[in-house]
């Protein structure tokens, strides 16, 4: 007789059809087979091995997803014991990959009214908000407490709230949102659609919803295979053009654009993450001077505004 499951199983976050029995992606091996304790350590990255929860493709909207998973009590266990990621890109090439993403904001947002972002982590993006945009409150949605001196000092003396409890978006009125950011946010969800539409009911009517997501679609997603580094037991699901529409218009919006990001990397970074994906575990690399490039590496960037039945 087998043990029962420890997992959490699930329809698709997206649209609520029940998961299909054929496997689109899976680790060797699948992590639905481990027990909780020994995926501990997969989770903090210790073992060179890939292990994940196996993905299915839903028949109704195309969403990628995890039809087992961890529920949210071993999830909060596994965030609190987490250790900080040491491995950094560095700050600078950081920064000019935000900037990028805001340039995208500022082409289609009014940079004006309430401004509220899912995991700003330090304000990276925050501080482009700050320094150009014209808005009167601020409700940043941050759970890990220890960044949030860095957060506060990015808000340069705007009056602004740190809310660490993620459970909705109660503190922002309702209509009151100009512009609101989940940057590598939505496929960390267990109920992506429940959010935005929590977060749509905050917006304004010319309110603009900005979403980065890694992009399952993606020719280095294709290039690499299960190798692909966003199939990790951090993500629950990940999106394609398609499914992001999908899950989007399901929830109550229209996308405005949807596209490919410019992300900024170290290219002794790249090597080594190159090197890893290939199972070899190079602890030293080149620097090459600190030299980086701006690649186009699958992932998606989208502006979506709340769609309102009559809208021409």
């Amino acid at each position: 007789m087998s043990p029962p499951d420890p997992f959490a199983r699930r329809d698709c976050p997206a649209c609520g059809a029940p998961p299909p029995p054929a496997v689109q992606v899976a680790s060797a091996p699948p992590a639905e087979t481990l027990a909780f304790e020994d995926l501990i350590p997969h989770w903090n990255g210790f073992f060179e091995r890939r292990v994940f929860f196996s993905y299915v493709r839903c028949r109704a909207c195309g969403l990628l997803f995890a039809p087992t998973f961890f529920d949210t009590g071993q999830l909060a266990a596994l965030y609190a014991q987490m250790a900080p990621n040491m491995d950094l890109i560095p700050e600078a090439a950081l920064r000019r990959t935000q900037r990028g993403y805001f340039e995208v904001l500022k082409a289609h947002a009014r940079l004006e009214g309430g401004y509220l972002e899912v995991g700003p982590d330090i304000g990276l993006f925050t501080a482009n908000c700050v320094r150009e945009g014209r808005f009167d409150a601020w409700w940043l949605y941050e759970p890990n407490r220890e960044v949030a001196p860095a957060l506060s000092a990015a808000m340069a003396g705007a009056p602004h709230a740190i809310i660490h409890d993620m459970d909705g978006f109660g503190a922002a009125p309702a209509a009151s949102v100009g512009a609101a950011v989940m940057i590598h946010v939505l496929d960390h969800l267990l109920d992506p659609a429940a959010a935005l539409r929590d977060l749509r009911a905050k917006l304004t009517p010319e309110g603009r919803l900005l979403i980065v997501v890694h992009d399952e679609s993606s020719a280095l997603a294709r290039l690499l295979g299960r190798r692909w580094p966003a199939f990790c037991l951090q993500h629950p699901e990940v999106y394609s053009r398609r499914s992001l529409r999908a899950l989007l218009e399901r929830a109550g919006y229209r996308l405005v654009t949807v596209k490919r990001t410019v992300n900024h990397f170290p290219v002794q970074f790249l090597l080594k993450h190159l090197l890893w994906a290939c199972g070899l575990k190079a602890e030293r690399v080149p620097a090459f001077g600190g030299f980086a490039v701006g690649l186009e590496l699958g992932n998606l960037i989208a502006v979506a505004a709340p769609d309102h039945p009559g809208r021409p």
